[in-house]
């Protein structure tokens, strides 16, 4: 008896189609853009062991660099992070001298939100992070600048097909404007926003 031809062409077709349409109906998903903004609201708990923190701000539109000069396009988002005192370093105050630098806080825990100016709404939990700050205002971060915290956080991405990201950048609380000394402008935060789905 002769091999159906067609049948065998069905089924080499059906292999390779059906794992392309699996991938189609759930996509990754991978996105990065620049993200600025200012503190809007502090909350200390009781006995003062944590506290919670509010940015909010807008969108450059661009996927990176983020030095912070970028203009807004449209997005805004708005973002609580969860703050506790870190544990204490078993190697105590000398290795943070030699590093340059001190973990300030861990990051346990908030929520966030950006709509895009499309009109798309992502947001999510905060998983988790840190905040690193040099040991004074002469010493620098990565590319944050003199006196400038790091900050690090993981997320969780709450959308269509849910996934993860990350969001890590500056954290500026130094600057007094010169000419008002008796004024401290708010703190301000930017950085990079990296989100991956599923």
């Amino acid at each position: 008896m002769a091999p159906d031809s067609n049948a065998l062409v069905r089924r080499v077709a059906s292999a390779i189609l059906l794992p392309w349409c699996a991938a189609c109906a759930y996509p990754e998903l991978h996105s990065q853009t620049c993200l600025s903004g200012i503190d809007v609201y502090e909350d200390i708990a009781d006995g003062g062991s944590a506290s919670r923190v509010t940015f909010s701000g807008s969108d450059s539109g661009h996927a990176g660099p983020c030095n912070g000069g970028d203009t807004g396009r449209g997005g805004f988002w708005i973002a609580s992070f969860d703050r506790a005192a870190p544990p204490v370093s078993p190697a105590g105050p000398e290795s943070e001298a030699t590093s340059g630098a001190v973990v300030e806080a861990a990051v346990v825990g908030g929520e966030w939100h950006w709509w895009q100016a499309d009109g798309t709404l992502q947001s999510g939990d905060v998983t988790g992070g840190q905040v690193i700050r040099p040991i004074d205002q002469a010493h620098s971060i990565g590319s944050c600048g003199n006196g400038v915290a790091l900050i690090s956080v993981t997320l969780s991405v709450h959308q269509q097909y849910r996934g993860s990201g990350t969001f890590e950048g500056c954290l500026d609380d130094s600057h007094v404007d010169p000419t008002m000394p008796w004024i401290v402008h708010p703190p301000s935060i930017r950085g990079s926003l990296i989100m991956n789905s599923p």
